[in-house]
């Protein structure tokens, strides 16, 4: 777990016992973090299959969302906006095309791996949560590839 004063950095663990990509969450929004033991089963399995400590991501930066957002977008095909206080059952998939003051816009991409003809723009304040690199995220970047141009 990497912290900031903005948000922390988590890797994600499935219900496989498999590392799955990460997530940033705001700090603001954490209200208590229950430490487990890497001596446990958990720790153990992951140690076993190599994947324990995980590597952070190169270069992460959490200071705040921009920044957070353009550093994993260097990195990263996909990222997975969430908006959990204005949409909590959905999220937003796609590729970074642009960050502005208050807003980012990315070219989606459906869960049928069609990218969507134009970028959608999100306010900055509403995102709760940023997801990237994990198993789904890498899937539907294998099938749909590279977006057309708009």
């Amino acid at each position: 777990m990497m912290l900031a004063d903005s948000w922390l950095l988590m890797a994600v663990v499935d219900d496989g016992i498999r590392l799955n990509g990460f997530a940033a969450l705001r700090s603001a929004d954490v209200v208590a973090v229950k430490s487990r033991p890497t001596g446990g089963f958990v720790g153990k399995a992951l140690a076993l299959q190599g994947t324990w400590p995980p590597t952070a991501p190169p270069n992460v930066d959490l200071t705040e969302i921009r920044k957070l957002v353009a550093s994993v977008a260097e990195h990263f095909s996909l990222i997975t906006l969430h908006l959990e206080r204005s949409t909590p059952d959905a999220c937003f998939i796609g590729r970074l095309v642009g960050i502005r003051k208050r807003a980012i816009g990315i070219r989606e991409v459906s869960p049928q791996a069609t990218w969507d003809p134009r970028p959608t723009k999100w306010r900055l304040r509403k995102i709760t949560r940023i997801d990237f690199g994990g198993a789904y995220e890498n899937a539907l970047y294998a099938v749909a590839g590279d977006p057309p141009p708009c």
